[in-house]
């Protein structure tokens, strides 16, 4: 792992020795002008600048603030002690601080450029520094979105999208945030282009749980208010939103799955899960946690992998809950494949199909029998003995393996290698029964527990590689994973009757909690509550009766 970070290292300040320099003169007084810009176009790109003096303290460019608040509305971030100013292009430096140590970072598919600005190498006054765009995703169909943004208003937004190279921005107004009136059941209008921002909701209940409502035409009430009562249920309000075209995922997944979420699931209310969201995917639940059975054995992901083994197919989402200046748009971001134009509305239809792959860095690919993520694939026992599987990983930041995951088991995995730590795996799987096949690429957790890394605090001061680069409220290892793509053999559905069981131990907690815990305004209302949750718990007695049979 060590050396992973060495090379890595060596190659983002090689990437740095490839700007053109465009000369010497600092000398006589004036400001350095700095300018960021395409390697191949030349031309000038938006990003996110770390400045470093020669004693390692912080620099900001002219303009910049030097003491940054907790409040978006600035246009810059810090994060674990890193301090980045947002450019639209060019920037300008005190010729007095030189030499400066410089990162230029613009999301995941232009390559890091570090350096130094130095008296000595500069002519006409400045310095072109190039960034070389590695991956065109975009080119093939592939857009990224945040899910999950508040307190930034849609200009500032949309700033810090292009120095992201983020496509899709859902900022959730809803009862904590100041910016109801910005909703307008439509693309914003600072969206142009490859950038769209999108002001749509996030409804909470402390208990029941949190959910992103996207492409929303209308707000859900209440807005305003926090819910006194744990009626009505989210039921209710996942209808009120497919009405009008919405697409529902379940908030930060990992770290808060709630009373709620095995019932939306079993009545196939939810469209997504946020897997990648505020907690790294593989730490536990830390809100609401004495619900979730064998708790210390199930992780935000494997409660994903129960699920659909119990044949509820959801799609993985992903968001960063940016609420301060701690921590960068698209951070943690969903990609997903577009049939036609660039949309909002087919960006949200490709979430939808389960097109998708979330990430907080690799770019992550996979087919099975040539098809992508999101597809169902019927298959005969009689004609087809074997799964063709292909996946790809390659990620600026260093991680551990790329693996291929069937039903919730790795069936292959491959290390990466090579300046963009590439990994590749293909092969023929046989199988005997319908399952879920998924691509997913982890770092090792151990030697940050090591260190003493705390998973769970919010803005630590040292976190892990890629918190340090891009930015997360919590510390997150490198990260991705695949829709599934779904194999039904015979026609059989998948089904698991352990993961079964498992949603009802967790329901039967749920219904304990309503029964002894939970506040409701009439009895009459808490009589619903428990009603629908045991209709919850027999969808799912009736699925392990069918993985009996099975």
């Amino acid at each position: 792992m060590q050396e992973d970070r060495r090379r890595f290292v060596r190659n983002i300040t090689a990437a740095g020795a490839g700007l053109a320099v465009s000369g010497a003169w600092a000398a006589q007084g004036g400001p350095v002008r700095c300018r960021v810009v395409d390697a191949r176009s030349g031309q000038p790109l938006v990003a996110r600048v770390r400045l470093l003096d020669s004693h390692g303290r912080e620099v900001v460019p002219a303009g910049h603030p030097e003491e940054l608040g907790e409040n978006t509305h600035e246009g810059d971030v810090r994060f674990q002690t890193r301090r980045f100013a947002y450019v639209n292009g060019d920037f300008e430096v005190d010729p007095r601080m030189l030499p400066l140590k410089y990162q230029v970072i613009k999301g995941y598919e232009y390559g890091i450029a570090e350096g130094e600005i130095d008296a000595r190498k500069l002519t006409d006054g400045g310095l072109t520094i190039g960034l070389s765009r590695w991956s065109e995703l975009a080119r093939r169909g592939w857009y990224s979105g945040d899910v999950h943004i508040h307190y930034v208003s849609p200009k500032t937004c949309r700033l810090e999208m292009d120095a992201e190279d983020l496509n899709v921005a859902n900022i959730l107004t809803g009862d904590f945030t100041p910016d109801v009136d910005q909703f307008e059941g439509k693309p914003n209008g600072n969206s142009s282009g490859r950038h769209i921002v999108y002001v749509t909701q996030e409804f909470r209940n402390h208990e029941l749980g949190h959910m992103c409502l996207l492409n929303l035409k209308k707000l859900i009430e209440p807005v305003k208010t926090v819910q006194p009562y744990h009626y009505p249920l989210h039921l209710d309000v996942c209808d009120k939103a497919h009405a009008q075209g919405g697409y529902v995922t379940w908030a930060h997944f990992p770290s808060w799955p709630g009373v709620e979420n095995p019932l939306d699931v079993a009545m196939e209310k939810l469209d997504g899960l946020e897997v990648l969201s505020v907690l790294d995917p593989r730490d536990f639940p830390i809100f609401m946690k004495n619900l979730v059975p064998e708790l210390e054995s199930n992780h935000g992901l494997r409660l994903w992998y129960r699920y659909l083994n119990c044949g509820f197919r959801l799609t993985p989402t992903a968001g960063t809950d940016k609420m301060t200046t701690f921590v960068t748009v698209g951070a943690n971001r969903v990609f997903a494949r577009i049939d036609g134009d660039f949309t909002y509305e087919n960006w949200i239809a490709a979430l939808k199909a389960g097109r998708t792959f979330v990430t907080n860095s690799p770019i992550l690919s996979l087919s099975v029998n040539g098809r992508e993520p999101g597809s169902t694939l019927q298959l005969s026992s009689r004609k087809d003995k074997a799964l063709r599987i292909h996946a790809t990983a390659e990620s600026q930041i260093p991680y551990t393996h790329l693996e291929i995951v069937s039903n919730g088991q790795v069936i292959a995995q491959a290390k990466p290698g090579g300046s963009r730590n590439r990994a590749e795996i293909q092969l023929e799987h046989p199988f005997s029964k319908s399952c879920w096949l998924a691509a997913r690429v982890l770092e090792d957790l151990d030697p940050y527990r090591k260190r003493g890394i705390p998973f769970s605090k919010v803005h630590v001061d040292e976190g892990t590689l890629v918190s340090n680069y891009y930015g997360h409220r919590r510390p997150e290892t490198v990260f991705a994973h695949t829709s599934p793509v779904y194999v039904i053999r015979n026609g059989e559905p998948i089904r698991n009757w352990d993961d079964a069981q498992y949603y009802i131990r967790y329901l039967d907690n749920s219904i304990h909690w309503l029964k002894t815990e939970a506040k409701f305004a009439r009895p009459a209302d808490q009589e619903a509550s428990i009603e629908a949750f045991q209709r919850g718990k027999a969808i799912y007695e009736k699925r392990a009766a069918e993985a009996r049979k099975g």
